[in-house]
């Protein structure tokens, strides 16, 4: 009988594992930074709008009193009716809601509201809380796609954070139980190796992402986003899974 022969071994067969590690690595934290810098986009852009109808001078400044001191509000920013009008058809696209202003014989008191994650998450229930007492005299106003985008785009976040989260932890469970209890000798310039074979893997896989990502480009500087502290931990990692890896060899 021949005996079958190893396709790879030694040094070779952990970069092969490294490359497909690294790499998917890479892919994770791509994915995380760009969700997460869409949600940021998200969420510093969310205004709820409010009109106060019917009121005088000392009626608008104590419900701005009020807005400041409801739970949630970040800033609020008013304007008076004249204001709002001076800004037709570029009011709805640059507050992300729609809002149909009276006549300039009779014009509503106009607020506009910053909020918290908290608000964000669900603002209809804010909105009701707030805002169902007072509905003669007060509307509000907010886009809900933009709303939901952001809850789903923070689920994919705390998701992708989970997923990392799990898999570094079982990394390093595995490097400990290699290096604790796996008694085999080894020498250092295999170790060392090992560590090579990291940092090239990384290098590679690294430079892969940012050539697949570049198209990316197109879509402006927030469509390019790399993570540096991801970045640090991957390259750290890879690393340590390629001096683990030199002393196991049970691959």
């Amino acid at each position: 009988m021949t005996e079958n022969k190893a396709v790879f071994s030694g040094q070779s067969r952990i970069m092969f594992i490294l490359l497909a590690l690294a790499l998917l690595a890479q892919g994770a934290l791509f994915m995380r930074s760009q969700a997460y810098d869409s949600f940021d986009m998200l969420m510093s852009d969310f205004k709820i709008a409010v009109v106060l109808n019917n009121a005088s001078s000392a009626e608008t400044e104590e419900f701005t009193k009020t807005l400041n001191s409801m739970p949630g509000v970040k800033d609020v920013r008013y304007l008076n009716a004249k204001e709002a009008l001076a800004l037709p058809g570029a009011l709805p696209e640059q507050n992300g809601f729609e809002v149909f202003l009276p006549k300039e014989d009779f014009l509503p008191a106009f607020f506009e509201i910053k909020t918290d994650q908290s608000v964000m998450m669900n603002p209809e229930v804010w909105v009701n809380e707030n805002f169902s007492s007072m509905a003669q005299d007060a509307q509000a106003y907010y886009k809900e796609s933009q709303a939901q985008a952001a809850v789903y785009l923070g689920g994919i976040v705390k998701y992708i954070n989970i997923v990392l989260g799990l898999s570094v932890f079982f990394f390093l469970t595995f490097c400990f139980f290699v290096e604790a209890y796996y008694t085999r000798i080894t020498s250092l310039s295999a170790r060392f190796g090992g560590v090579i074979c990291g940092f090239l893997s990384y290098a590679f896989t690294l430079a892969l992402s940012y050539i697949l990502a570049s198209p990316l480009k197109l879509a402006g500087e927030r469509g390019f986003i790399w993570d540096i502290w991801g970045q640090a931990g991957c390259l750290v990692l890879t690393l340590m899974l390629g001096w683990t890896l030199a002393k196991w060899k049970k691959f």
